[in-house]
């Protein structure tokens, strides 16, 4: 897995912080110290995933488009998963008819891996957003400086 699932998080925790007043793309960006393209990439797929909703023009920008106590961490790593439905995918979809080994390896994966990918789901869905956001909290000062989000 790649940083999509940390970054979208960072959005995420970002926008339940601003309580419900927009974020721009660049304002995320500074704050995960990645670039605003980025974020806008992953902006969509977490509005696609209904996590998220944007608007355009002055004024505009990104916010929580549900409560953070609805949004698991679970429902973020989905979204960003897109183009990885399964955690342990054998990266071909067309094994080899000619190689046993070809033939039977997703299957031995998904037996002997599939309890791990279950535990860490049940995991994520253990976790809320609400929760990151107490634990953040905890690690805050009073005023945490960001610009863009409410103290």
């Amino acid at each position: 897995m790649n940083t999509r699932f940390a970054v979208a998080t960072h959005i995420l925790a970002y926008l339940a912080h601003a309580q419900g007043q927009p974020v721009s793309s660049e304002v995320l960006a500074g704050s995960a110290g990645t670039h605003p393209v980025v974020v806008r990439r992953l902006m969509g797929t977490l509005r696609t995933a209904g996590l998220v909703r944007t608007q355009l023009g002055a004024g505009g920008g990104a916010s929580l488009a549900k409560p953070a106590t609805s949004i698991s961490l679970l429902d973020v790593f989905e979204a960003m998963r897109e183009r990885e439905p399964d955690l342990f995918a054998v990266n071909s979809t067309n094994p080899s008819t000619h190689c046993d080994l070809g033939r039977v390896m997703q299957h031995t994966l998904e037996d002997m891996l599939g309890s791990a990918e279950q535990a860490l789901r049940n995991a994520l869905e253990a976790v809320s957003l609400e929760q990151v956001m107490q634990e953040l909290a905890a690690r805050l000062p009073a005023n945490c400086g960001c610009p863009g989000a409410a103290a």
